[in-house]
């Protein structure tokens, strides 16, 4: 779990600091928290841990259909999409897949720990370009490499970039014309104003869409992700996963996030201010940053191992990038919380410039 940000236990055990005095920007979880309607849910059904999930999540499967009209033999629901992300190499064994430089690491790790060989065929991003990724050119690219799959991460965890709909759309006829896997995560697309790729599954059996109400709904704790599979797809990873790794909680708050028609426009009101003044702080600051379409910057500076080290001992952690193929240790990604909590970031960084 070192690999990743949020482990605010692990700095607890070696610190002796109790996890709720630590103020975590390595993890970008909507900094609206948990809504109180999805609270309220769990607690009224804490008497379903007393018995077995629904293994199919059916109810939540029929409810996602409806809201984003697909078939509901289509939507699969995992724990976490990352869940999702480990069956697919392993449900569908991939012989060759590209994957852009710098993403979502666990593309990498899921294909490489299939049970079947997997080669990852890397796909550098340039920084001159603020690590944009062109989907059209990674299809040809994937096309031309051979590979079975490629993964597109919209928005790019760790940039915030977004690409645009028209070169989505291209690149999904693209490789279904090639017949390759194109797989479009969008686990933080709710917190951008850009539209799902879940409509571009219609009639393309090529196209898997990757979705995530963890980050959003502020839920890591509990888990919960969904995606749309062509057919055979889904038959497979139905073969592949293990029972009941959705659990009733889950279930009952995912059904109730999809009743929140107002929450997204009230987080993108409060991250719109929010991005601003930690944009202008990070100007005063001197700090380059690529502008983001989401709620979290990855951060170019010099002296970034000392600012991440500096800031740890204050409580307060940042995400480290050097783990990110295609980045340095010049690199940090930082969560927009709340005001308070980005004015002590600010002020923090300021002492280890």
């Amino acid at each position: 779990m070192n690999r990743h940000g949020g482990n605010i236990y692990d700095v607890a055990r070696t610190t002796g600091v109790e996890p709720g005095d630590i103020i975590d920007f390595s993890a970008s979880i909507n900094p609206l928290g948990t809504p109180r309607q999805i609270k309220r849910a769990i607690r009224d059904h804490l008497r379903d841990i007393e018995h077995y999930p629904d293994p199919d999540s059916l109810q939540l499967r029929n409810r996602l259909s409806e809201t984003f009209n697909v078939d509901p033999s289509l939507v699969f629901c995992g724990n976490g999409c990352t869940e999702l992300i480990y069956l697919l190499p392993r449900a569908l064994p991939f012989a060759r897949v590209l994957i852009p430089q710098p993403t979502f690491n666990e593309y990498e790790r899921a294909c490489r720990a299939a049970r079947a060989p997997c080669t990852v065929l890397p796909y550098p991003l340039l920084e001159s370009d603020n690590f944009d990724i062109e989907p059209v050119k990674l299809v040809r690219q994937a096309l031309k490499e051979r590979a079975d799959a490629v993964f597109l991460c919209n928005p790019n965890n760790p940039t915030g970039r977004t690409v645009e709909r028209a070169a989505l759309e291209e690149a999904a006829t693209l490789a279904a014309q090639g017949g390759i896997y194109f797989i479009i995560d969008e686990s933080f697309i709710e917190f951008t104003s850009e539209a799902s790729a879940v409509a571009l599954t219609e009639g393309n059996p090529w196209i898997i869409v990757l979705r995530s109400m963890t980050k959003f709904y502020a839920l890591p704790g509990l888990r919960l992700g969904w995606g749309v599979f062509p057919s055979r797809a889904a038959s497979a990873l139905t073969a592949m996963r293990e029972p009941w790794s959705v659990n009733a909680l889950a279930q009952a708050a995912g059904l109730t996030a999809l009743d929140l028609t107002d929450h997204r426009d009230r987080t993108h009101v409060f991250l719109s201010r929010q991005k601003v003044r930690l944009e202008k702080g990070f100007k005063d600051l001197g700090i380059d940053y690529v502008p983001s379409h989401a709620n979290y910057y990855l951060l170019r500076c010099r002296r970034a191992p000392l600012i991440i080290k500096g800031l740890k001992e204050h409580n307060i952690l940042m995400r480290g990038c050097s783990g990110f193929s295609g980045l340095g240790d010049r690199y940090i990604r930082v969560a927009v919380k709340r005001k308070r909590e980005n004015d002590i970031l600010l002020k923090y960084m300021a002492l280890y410039l």
